[in-house]
């Protein structure tokens, strides 16, 4: 009992987020963001504050690329396809989507530091690898999905689990 007790004990950081969430207003926010707010949850990957992040930077700031840093493949996928379902963010002839992973062909990776057409943001989305191991040039934005994939062995049923931490800020 106890040893269940521990795996569902909050983070720190988790505790303090919620906690201010709890204390913050919102109502000069888009509804999209305290929608995004509302829905945070810090065992899991929420994609709609990304999104509306991204689409912010598509619309209102300046030029340049986007690198957005997630904890592995199954995100980036999952993330790319909610992103090219949407109206501007799918859009090819505004935006330039591209993932970045080392289980992808080198050719596929090597678009990532080609120029897209003017008029064109290119956004690319990769694991935290990313962060020390590339230079992408033309980025001006980066966007950290704030948490980090961690493999532990739970010894009581004798499997590997995969955990999403968030990431401390520095």
């Amino acid at each position: 009992m106890q040893k269940q007790a521990l795996r569902k004990r909050k983070s720190p950081i988790a505790s303090v987020v919620e906690d201010a969430l709890e204390a913050a207003d919102f109502r000069e926010y888009s509804l999209q963001t305290q929608e995004s707010l509302r829905c945070w949850n810090p065992d899991s990957l929420g994609f709609n504050l990304t999104e509306n992040v991204l689409c912010h930077i598509c619309t209102k700031e300046r030029p340049g690329a986007v690198l957005v840093f997630m904890t592995g493949w199954d995100g980036i996928n999952a993330l790319r396809e909610q992103l090219q379902a949407h109206p501007l963010l799918g859009d090819p002839s505004r935006v330039l989507l591209l993932a970045c992973h080392g289980s992808m062909a080198s050719s596929e990776q090597r678009l990532i530091f080609e120029k897209p057409e003017d008029g064109i943001r290119k956004i690319v989305l990769a694991t935290n690898i990313a962060e020390t191991s590339i230079t992408i040039d033309d980025v001006v934005f980066v966007v950290d999905c704030g948490k980090v994939k961690e493999t532990s062995y739970d010894a009581l049923n004798n499997t590997l689990t995969n955990n999403f931490s968030s990431v401390p800020t520095t």
